[in-house]
């Protein structure tokens, strides 16, 4: 792994199992804290499988399941996990104004 692709791995890995932790804490519906989970072990997933695809790899584009592993690390899953965060924080407007 080179560059941000670290800090964007990183970053999501530690804001879904925080969030995973987050919904158990507040008693959310347990649909959020599946989709945080899911989302996480995916990360961890894609990256595993791109660090090992692409190990001994000299220059870009390594093979197909690491390229697709890679783009699934940065770009796809983390956005998947915003727009999930999303969702549970406009759920936690909705229950919040029916007090």
């Amino acid at each position: 792994m080179r560059g941000g692709m670290e800090v964007a791995v990183a970053f999501t890995i530690w804001i879904s199992f925080g969030a995973f932790v987050f919904f158990g804490v507040i008693d959310a519906p347990a649909l959020f804290g599946r989709t945080a989970i899911t989302l996480c072990a995916a990360e961890f997933l894609a990256t595993l499988v791109w660090a090992v695809g692409s190990a001994d790899c000299v220059e870009r584009p390594c093979g197909a399941l690491a390229e697709t592993a890679r783009t699934a690390a940065g770009l796809d899953i983390p956005a998947l996990t915003g727009f999930s965060l999303a969702l549970a924080a406009l759920h936690g407007l909705r229950e919040a104004r029916s007090w």
